[in-house]
């Protein structure tokens, strides 16, 4: 079943969310304010592809991942900042 992760918020965080997540076996569409949607084939696929990019950014961003700007909800959602990236079901 097809999952979708949206990711909203401010730019410059949602841009740096949507590099970090592998978009690998996905189709990606943009939305209105730099918002994007990556659809993935599969949940697992998702969730996986918001781990691996929780872990591209806690060892990118290493002060800033200390100083609680790098949040994960493991199978739900990912905030870098002030953008949320999260898996819709």
């Amino acid at each position: 079943m097809k999952t979708s992760i949206i990711i909203s918020g401010q730019i410059s965080g949602n841009l740096t969310l949507h590099n970090a997540i592998s978009t690998f076996e996905s189709e990606t569409k943009k939305l209105n304010f730099n918002n994007y949607e990556i659809i993935f084939p599969t949940k697992g696929k998702a969730v996986k592809a918001l781990s691996e990019a929780f872990q591209t950014l806690k060892n990118d961003e290493v002060d800033y991942y200390k100083q609680g700007g790098i949040s994960y909800q493991r199978g739900s959602s990912l905030s870098y900042d002030a953008s949320n990236a999260r898996i819709n079901d």
